[in-house]
């Protein structure tokens, strides 16, 4: 009695699936959920322009698990298909990561090119999320992980990786090292142009404490397109020294211009060499979400 062939799947393809692709998915995933977190334990390193972290936004989750996702799916349609394919055409399963470092660069040279980007930054944005995922999956399966050890394996890197970015934002806010500080300038360095809202508005300021603005949004409760233009005066203050080891109170910058009504203080950000003046939008106790509105030296 004849025996019936059996057709086996291809090695490291039990599941109908390409360890090159699930693995590449498994580590992008966490790559994004530890970038994320690296984003939160450095904030104090950035400038929030008084705005901090809004307990809102952990109900945008879903969302940006979804975010995620699509990337995901984005990667897998720029990085693991072209590679397999060259994979499958040329042979060579380790040379998967140059091959993906090669789609990077030239994703990089299109986006520098067509957009007009420093192609060296561009290139690191590229390569980071593009090929560290695929040289993590090309060594998970040259070394016959499969599914369960990849996933232990890319699990317990990521769990490390949190822990670290844990104790490291504990760190920050403890000892402030690297912490961003305001700029501190002399009064003469904030007469002159300022804009805002690429050239929407614009505000003078004189060196004899003249003030003269141009459709300034209005920082008192108002409409959302309530903007104000006239003449007036500023008047600058120091921003006062608490003492602290870690004091940030910011330089600011007082407004009062006729017809305007009451504003708020726009406060000093950004660096000595580009500094910024901003002012927070919106009431703390209103359903609206608050933003900063910034200008900066044209």
């Amino acid at each position: 009695m004849a025996v019936p062939a059996v057709h086996e799947r291809p090695a490291g393809r039990a599941d109908g699936r390409s360890p090159l692709a699930t693995g590449s998915e498994l580590a992008f995933v966490a790559q994004a959920v530890v970038a994320g977190a690296v984003f939160l334990a450095t904030s104090g390193m950035r400038d929030d322009h008084g705005l901090g972290i809004d307990p809102g936004a952990f109900s945008a989750l879903p969302v940006v698990f979804l975010v995620v996702v699509l990337a995901g799916y984005l990667h897998r349609l720029l990085f693991v298909l072209p590679v397999m394919a060259l994979a499958r055409g040329l042979g060579g399963g380790w040379w998967a990561a140059p091959w993906a470092a090669g789609l990077a660069a030239a994703y990089a040279g299109w986006a520098a090119a067509d957009w007009d980007l420093p192609y060296g930054w561009t290139l690191l944005w590229i390569a980071g999320p593009g090929v560290l995922p695929v040289a993590a999956a090309s060594y998970a399966h040259h070394r016959s992980l499969g599914w369960t050890g990849m996933a232990a394996r890319v699990g317990a890197a990521a769990g490390v990786a949190l822990l670290l970015c844990a104790f490291g934002a504990f760190l920050l806010e403890r000892t402030g090292i690297g912490a961003y500080e305001p700029p501190r300038l002399e009064r003469e360095r904030y007469a002159g142009e300022w804009i805002g809202g690429g050239g929407a508005y614009r505000l003078r300021l004189g060196e004899n404490g003249e003030a003269a603005a141009e459709n300034l949004p209005l920082v008192a409760p108002a409409g959302v397109w309530d903007a104000c233009s006239g003449a007036g005066t500023w008047t600058f203050e120091r921003g006062r020294e608490s003492g602290g080891l870690f004091d940030r109170a910011r330089d600011r910058v007082t407004l009062r211009i006729e017809g305007c009504g009451p504003m708020r203080d726009w406060q000093v950000a950004g660096t000595a060499e580009r500094p910024e003046l901003f002012s927070v939008m919106g009431d703390p106790e209103d359903l609206h979400p608050r933003y900063a509105e910034t200008l900066h030296r044209p």
